[in-house]
């Protein structure tokens, strides 16, 4: 009888441990599983972030290189906006740099549409964005390396839009009281360069690109 009694308590223990053995195992198993199965996992929910935040600032680029340049500031008319006096971009911040640093409060929102765009969609919400004008050299190709900043707010990781602004050998400075043609002003200060001839019609074929976090 005593044996009996034993064995039946041994083989209720081994159960309950079995069982409870099974328990954790699910319980692992159930966890692990639902890791795997976050919608936010993996980053799938920040790249569709970035892929708005960049398609946004590329319609921003679009509007504003469509905009007329006599009243609404475009593209071309912000990259001529330059100062051969003071050899920086008109008003720009005291960073001795010549860029715009600061965008709500800065000629760059005043005056240009894109500066409005990117001020009432991304500063309000708490982004930063560089704003790099990349010209391309005598061979055709974008020189990176001496590129020129219109807006510098840091560095970080980002996203990226671009649109190519196209410059001609009749088009002039556009800041207040310059009226030199670029080849000219290239001459004393104005940070882009030819990349054609003098007798060519284009000047340079100039890159913006934003960058912005």
């Amino acid at each position: 009888m005593r044996d009996n009694t034993t064995t039946d308590r041994g083989q209720a223990y081994t159960l309950e441990g079995f069982i409870s053995a099974m328990i954790v195992l699910m319980a692992l198993l159930f966890a692990l599983q639902s890791v795997v199965i976050t919608p936010t996992t993996g980053g799938l929910a920040d790249r569709t972030v970035e892929a708005q935040v960049q398609q946004e600032t590329q319609d921003a680029l679009m509007i504003a290189a469509t905009a007329d340049e006599e009243d609404g500031s475009n593209l071309s008319k912000m990259i001529r906006y330059w100062d051969i006096g003071d050899g920086e971009f008109r008003d720009s911040d005291d960073s001795g740099q010549g860029y715009y640093q600061s965008s709500n409060d800065s000629a760059f929102y005043d005056e240009f549409v894109l500066g409005n765009i990117m001020v009432d969609r991304f500063t309000s919400s708490g982004m930063s964005y560089n704003i790099e004008l990349v010209a391309q050299n005598e061979s055709g190709e974008f020189d990176d390396e001496n590129s020129t900043y219109l807006v510098y707010q840091g560095e970080s990781e980002s996203v990226t839009a671009s649109y190519t602004v196209t410059l001609y050998e009749s088009d002039t400075l556009t800041a207040p009281d310059e009226d030199d043609e670029l080849r000219e002003a290239y001459d004393d200060n104005y940070p882009i360069p030819p990349a054609t001839e003098e007798d060519s019609e284009v000047y340079n074929v100039v890159e913006v690109r934003i960058s912005i976090w």
